[in-house]
């Protein structure tokens, strides 16, 4: 009996594994069941926050929408934008809006674009509208079809001025240092330069003073060459310093004896005289009575004559003969 169990077990052994296999994927399959058809707690939440995500979405849809036909609505009031050419500039583009859409004369034109802000380069494909209100001008810029837009341009713009700004405060710089150091070298020259002509100015001074000297000699020098030389005394006077000797014969005996040219003080310059006065006070005379002259050859009414006023106060030599006269010495004897 315990035999026949014993094959019994053991021939249905595999049998029974294989029922506890089906037995545990059938419990298994209902639990997986139940988990499907069993919503759990977070499903609703999230269909809420989906749904809500929906309806804003749909808001801003509509109000994308909106501001599309505003954007329209404004751009179909806007001018008609320009499209940049090659060679456009802004200043042009606006001159000509002015004066040939808006009728302003040239000189308000410029007027008004002097005050205007106007970007500049330009590039190709760029949209330009223009508009005037109250006597104003202005003035936009948008990409338009061109390949960068306006404000690109401003930003490269802007830092190719500020690195020109640089580039022009270090040359200032620069140029500051070698003023300053151009002014210091200036300075020693001008003061040196300032020291030579004071030493120039004296000079110069001095060489004017020699050159009035030297042509006040001149004409000193010029006077006595065209000048006669006299010796005038009394007679009485002459014979006692030795001067003149006589003769028995009186005055047509007189001869110069001892003279020198120091005694010839009396001079008149021939260009401008030619006459030589003489006068009684002078030699402590009452009145003058008679006036010879030396040499002898000299003659009187030819070469020379002798006037004498009425109360012999005083007499004039004429010099008639001027070329005899010239650089002679005389001697005039006077009684």
């Amino acid at each position: 009996m315990k035999e026949i169990e014993k094959r019994i077990s053991i021939r249905n052994s595999p049998v029974l594994i294989l029922c506890f296999v089906l037995i545990l994927g059938a419990l298994f399959l209902i639990s997986c069941k139940k988990k499907a058809v069993e919503p759990t707690p977070q499903v609703p939440d999230l269909q809420a926050q989906v749904d809500a995500l929906q309806r804003d979405l749909a808001g801003k849809d509509a109000e994308i929408n909106r501001l599309n036909e505003e954007n329209a609505r404004i751009t179909r009031q806007l001018p008609l934008a320009y499209e940049v050419q090659p060679g456009d500039n802004h200043w042009q583009i606006g001159y000509d809006y002015l004066t040939t859409k808006r009728g302003v004369s040239p000189e308000e034109a410029e007027r008004m674009l002097a005050n205007a802000y106007l970007l500049d380069p330009l590039l190709v494909g760029f949209k330009v509208w223009n508009f005037m209100d109250e006597g104003q001008y202005g003035s936009f810029v948008l990409q338009g079809s061109a390949k960068a837009c306006p404000g690109s341009l401003i930003r490269v713009d802007t830092k190719k001025i500020a690195e020109e700004r640089l580039k022009l405060e270090n040359e200032i710089a620069k140029l500051k240092e070698e003023i300053e150091k151009q002014g210091m070298e200036c300075k020693a020259k001008i003061e040196e330069l300032e020291k030579k002509r004071e030493e120039l100015k004296s000079n110069i001074d001095s060489l004017n003073q020699q050159a009035e000297n030297l042509q006040g000699q001149n004409t000193d020098l010029d006077s006595r060459l065209n000048s006669v030389y006299y010796l005038a005394d009394t007679k009485k006077n002459l014979k006692a310093k030795g001067k003149i000797k006589g003769s028995f014969l009186g005055l047509s005996g007189m001869k110069i004896k001892d003279v020198s040219f120091e005694d010839f003080q009396g001079r008149v310059d021939l260009r401008e005289t030619d006459a030589i006065e003489l006068s009684a006070e002078d030699f402590n005379l009452s009145a003058i009575k008679k006036v010879g002259l030396l040499p002898k050859h000299i003659k009187k009414d030819i070469d020379y004559r002798v006037e004498i006023p009425g109360d012999g106060q005083s007499a004039n030599v004429i010099l008639r003969n001027k070329g005899k006269f010239h650089l002679a010495r005389i001697v005039l004897y006077i009684k």
